[in-house]
Order: structure tokens, then C-alpha cells, then sequence
């Protein structure tokens, strides 16, 4: 899965965003990419793809430092590899039951950042979350569970290649205070400083948030300005986009089992070792 015919697909915002925040030098980011590729050729206990493309979602999502993307790629296929119910035989064609379990959710919400991090813009500029927690009762929370709520965070702050700028929770009630206070010591200062609340004021969302990008569902009746468009006409192409044949074919190849991680072939001696002292996957 190498490939020597990259083309930057990064328009001309993005591309002055890497060059001015993520340290990326156009004349260098296949030196780059080259050099992360090398090292992963030396290690027998690590099986990833290496094209271009992949290997720079790993060295934005760290600034360009190698020892960084390093420690990223390691963390993003040791939890794959520890997370079968959450990672394995991913097809965007399956259809899903009709009462979804929470790894049934966390499958294809995964999935869906593999297929969104295919795009260099989103690489370099990252993801601003909203989450809706209309009709989220305590029910819920007890079917998701703390040791899944502990992976979300893990999976979000250690093992993925992608850059969390924003997240904001809609709609919320006692029950969101009862698991963000269960999961706020295991957040970052950074990520916990990202975090919005805006109850049920949609009037915050807007001051955070460009109204142009928001589906109609959230827009004031008033609204006369762009807007994303309805949220069934947004997951219908979505969905559309998954199942082209190139998207199809990414997806469940990086599903497959054929990547991951054999730690018992990982030496101890071997760089990068800080990440894994910090990663807790039972």
C-alpha cells in the first residue's frame, strides 16, 4: 500500500495552517514520510500501511515530530489490536440491527474517522465535535458503561491521528454531569479546556460556531443564510461516500487483521518506549 505518486490535496488555507502551526515544509513532508516509512520497515512486531498519505495524518497530528508520530502509530494499532469488538471486520455495506449496542455504535463511528482523516484538509485543521444528547437518559449511560467510557478517551487521546479542536454537548442534563465527572480526570488539560456545555441554549452554539455549517435542524426558524442541509440528506450522502468502491476497499482493508501490533517481537530496547508506560488497554 505504498505509493511514490502523492499529490497534496491541501487547499491554500490549509496549507498555510501546516506550514504556520504544524511545522509542515512542502518541500520536506515526503522526507517526512519517507523517514517514518523507513523506520516502520524495521520493526517485525508493527504491520501498518505506509503510503504517503497515511503516514502524514500520523506526522500532522504530532507537529511533524518523528518520535511523536512514532509513538501515535504505535498507540493507534495496539489499541486496534486490543479492541477486536470495536475494530475487526468493519464493512461500510453491512447492514446493522435495529437496536444498535454501544460497540456496534463505536464501530461505525470509528470507521467514520478513518474514511473523514482520508482528507488532508481535515488532517491539518482538525475536528470540531458537537454532540446532542437529546432523549440521553441515565438508561443509556448504564449501557455504555465506565470501562467503555474510560476507551472512548483512550482511543481519543492516544490513538488518534487526527486534532480535536473543538467539543461542544448540546442538550445536556444531570446525567452528562454524572460521566463527564467521571471522565474529566481521565481528559487532558488541553482536551478539558476544549470542552463546551452549552446546556439547552442553542444561542451559545452559534457564538462558537459558523450557523453556515450547521444542519437546518439547528438554524432558527428565521435563518436565511447557507446551511449544511438536513441532517437525513447529510448521513444519506455520507453513506454514499462510504460505500464508493476506493473508500470500501480502504476501509475494510484497514479492518481486515492483517495490521497491527505482536508486542512479544517488540524489544524492549526499541524507540519509541514513553507511550506504551502511559497506555492502558485491558
Amino acid at each position: 500500500m505504498e505509493t511514490s505518486e502523492y499529490q497534496c490535496e491541501l487547499d491554500e488555507s490549509s496549507n498555510k495552517k501546516a506550514w504556520l502551526e504544524l511545522h509542515e515544509d512542502p518541500k520536506e513532508r515526503l522526507g517526512a514520510a519517507s523517514t517514518l516509512r523507513e523506520w516502520v520497515r524495521q520493526q517485525d512486531w508493527l504491520r501498518t500501511p505506509t503510503d504517503d498519505k497515511y503516514l502524514l495524518s500520523f506526522l500532522r497530528a504530532r507537529k511533524f515530530s518523528q518520535l511523536g508520530a512514532r509513538e501515535l502509530l504505535e498507540n493507534y494499532w495496539t489499541v486496534r489490536t486490543k479492541l477486536p469488538e470495536w475494530y475487526s471486520d468493519v464493512d461500510p455495506a453491512d447492514n446493522k440491527p435495529s437496536e444498535k449496542s454501544f460497540d456496534d455504535v463505536m464501530r461505525a463511528n470509528l470507521a467514520l474517522f478513518d474514511y473523514l482523516l482520508l482528507d488532508e484538509n481535515i488532517q491539518v485543521n482538525g475536528f470540531v465535535f458537537i454532540v446532542d444528547l437529546t432523549g440521553f437518559t441515565r438508561q443509556h449511560f448504564m449501557a455504555t458503561g465506565v470501562e467503555n467510557s474510560k476507551k472512548c478517551m483512550l482511543v481519543t487521546q492516544k490513538a488518534l491521528p487526527g486534532r480535536i479542536k473543538e467539543l461542544h454537548y448540546y442538550n445536556t442534563g444531570s446525567v452528562f454531569e454524572t460521566i463527564f465527572n467521571l471522565i474529566r480526570p481521565l481528559m487532558s488539560e488541553k482536551l478539558r479546556n476544549r470542552v463546551h456545555v452549552h446546556g439547552q441554549n442553542l444561542t451559545t452554539v452559534y457564538d462558537k460556531i459558523d450557523m453556515s455549517l450547521l444542519p437546518e435542524e439547528y438554524l432558527p426558524d428565521d435563518y436565511e443564510g447557507p446551511k449544511a442541509g438536513c441532517i437525513q440528506d447529510i448521513a444519506d450522502n455520507l453513506a454514499k461516500s462510504l460505500l464508493q468502491p476506493k473508500i470500501k476497499k480502504f476501509i475494510v482493508d484497514l479492518h481486515s487483521g492483517k495490521y497491527g501490533v505482536d508486542l512479544s517481537k517488540k524489544s524492549k530496547d526499541s524507540e519509541p518506549q514513553a507511550s506504551f508506560r502511559k497506555l492502558n488497554v485491558s
